[in-house]
């Protein structure tokens, strides 16, 4: 290409020397030269990289004149890259317009490439094909202004080359990441990642940086692992421990981190950066089914259940609590251990509870919650169980009936009566206690059975006796009962009131009371007589 501009610039050396100096004062002779410049053209393999381009403009001034056409024949125009491609590099650029370029450097302008990782060390030459146009000749007349100059342009074509060298580097990718972390709970994060480079690296260490507080590095935002030497193509596993909010989302949480290392040089470096994800364990849950209850009002009865460990680990040293919501339920104990169990074991729970008079009867709902230990051995609390429940009506444990109890007025008799236990259990230790007033009056105001299997019935009796004044007819009484439970809890029922019937006296004749009433006439009549007289 120079040689062809050196034969121009004689050729119009000649042609200028032939005419006359007049004539040789009205042309101006140059030409725009066009050359690429890439100040760092040095990649790695596994990189998407961009190049800075500078377009170089190294003008030639053959023949001098006014500025103006100077600067025409010194400036290219309509430049153009057509950005070539090299076999095994994905080149993104095609084409970069210029435009008008002035002597000098202009850029940069940019290309765009992909090395791949298999992409072994070396040079490559990225083909690029240069266009542009500049004025060659500018001929114009020097006492007539008002003349329009003559051009002379060129087109100028040239193809280059532009070396990329793919260095030797360590790369590093993650391969996988894991935790066995769950919500609300800690653990440990293992991240595998493999040297992708074509150089070793020595004293690597991992650094990890968690971009949501949710999940941390012990409480920190980051959090760094030794792995020491590495070796291209060699993969090491760095663990951190990790937290995991107990509000945190179960979803893929995003982790990024660098790998700090000194080569082989002994010159430190950082990595490109290293990005992956890692997705907690789900919290521990459980489930109640077949939950029962034999509660009622101003009694304890038992509730029971089934607790299921529904994973996603298992757990040791279970424990279900009962948390009463009500001051009307009161369990004795509140704890029921469980053995361990593996994701989808079950086991039973059971709670004596007792429910106060003031409760209401009806559909109640019961909270529970699980304690126990992970797999670390740390304690955990699961979230709170709930179960709904039935709640019966008051019912005294007995029903009584009288099946005897008439007597005479001034006579005896006895009150015989029928006791059924009306609970689920046998109760014991039974004492019937009667109750009576006037006119009814009793010797033997206490009964006993021994036991009462459920609705098992026993007949007992009391000596009671009508006053000679009673007039026939019903007389309330009470009885209670104090009896043992099966737990060996004693108790005293409600009081019942059974009637005693007394009837005439028998025999016939007026009442002793009628009698006692005239005898007290009679006698008041004649001391009445015996003051007159």
């Amino acid at each position: 290409m120079r040689s062809r501009v050196l034969a121009v610039v004689l050729l119009l050396s000649l042609i200028v020397a032939a005419v006359p100096v007049a004539a040789t004062d009205r042309v101006v002779v140059g030409r725009a030269d066009l050359s690429l410049s890439v100040p760092d053209n040095r990649v790695a393999a596994g990189e998407t990289v961009t190049l800075d381009v500078y377009v170089v403009n190294d003008a030639t001034i053959v023949r001098g004149g006014p500025a103006e056409f100077v600067d025409r024949v010194t400036t290219a125009r309509s430049a153009m890259l057509d950005i070539g491609t090299i076999r095994g590099l994905d080149v993104e650029t095609d084409e970069i317009p210029f435009g008008v370029v002035p002597e000098g450097i202009h850029g940069p302008a940019t290309i765009e490439l992909t090395v791949p990782e298999s992409v072994p060390p070396g040079t490559y030459q990225l083909p690029v094909e240069l266009r542009y146009t500049y004025t060659s000749v500018v001929a114009y007349d020097r006492t007539d202004l008002d003349a329009e100059p003559e051009y002379e342009e060129r087109t100028v074509t040239r193809r280059v080359t532009v070396p990329i060298v793919v260095e030797e580097r360590v790369r590093f990718r993650v391969v996988e990441a894991a935790t066995d972390a769950q919500i609300g709970g800690s653990g440990t994060m293992s991240v595998s990642v493999r040297n992708v480079g074509t150089a070793s690296a020595r004293e690597a260490s991992v650094e990890l940086v968690s971009a949501n507080a949710d999940l941390t590095f012990g409480g920190a935002d980051s959090a760094a692992s030794f792995v020491g030497e590495w070796a291209p193509g060699e993969t090491k596993m760095a663990t951190f421990p990790v937290t995991v909010a107990d509000d945190a989302e179960i979803r893929d949480y995003t982790v990024t981190g660098r790998v700090s290392y000194t080569d082989t040089d002994g010159i430190a470096g950082t990595s490109n950066e290293l990005r992956s994800s890692v997705r907690p364990i789900p919290e521990q849950a459980f489930s109640l089914s077949a939950v029962t209850s034999t509660l009622r009002v101003a009694h304890e009865g038992t509730v029971s259940g089934t607790v299921t460990n529904e994973g996603p680990l298992p757990v040791a040293d279970a424990v279900v609590v009962f948390r009463p919501v009500s001051p009307n339920f009161d369990a004795s104990e509140t704890e029921f251990a469980v053995p361990d169990l593996a994701p989808g074991e079950s086991a039973p729970f059971a709670f004596e509870v007792e429910v106060s008079s003031a409760a209401d009867p009806g559909s109640r709902q019961l909270r529970f919650v699980v304690d126990y230990e992970n797999e670390d051995g740390d304690n955990r609390t699961s979230d709170p169980l709930a179960a709904r429940i039935e709640v019966a009506p008051e019912r005294d444990p007995f029903t009584v009936d009288a099946t005897a109890s008439t007597v005479s007025a001034g006579g005896d008799g006895r009150l015989t009566m029928t006791v059924t236990n009306t609970e689920d259990e046998t109760l014991s230790d039974i004492s019937a206690k009667l109750f009576v007033d006037d006119p009814v009056s009793t010797s033997d105001d206490e009964a006993f059975v021994d036991e009462l299997a459920p609705g098992e019935s026993a007949e007992i009796s009391f000596e009671v006796s009508a006053a000679g004044s009673a007039f026939p007819k019903d007389y309330p009484v009470s009885v209670d009962f104090e009896y043992d439970r099966a737990d060996g809890t004693t108790e005293i029922s409600d009081t019942f009131r059974l009637p005693v019937t007394v009837a005439e006296r028998r025999g016939g004749g007026f009442p002793f009371g009628v009698l006692v009433g005239l005898g007290v006439a009679v006698l008041v009549g004649v001391i009445v007589a015996v003051r007159r007289t």
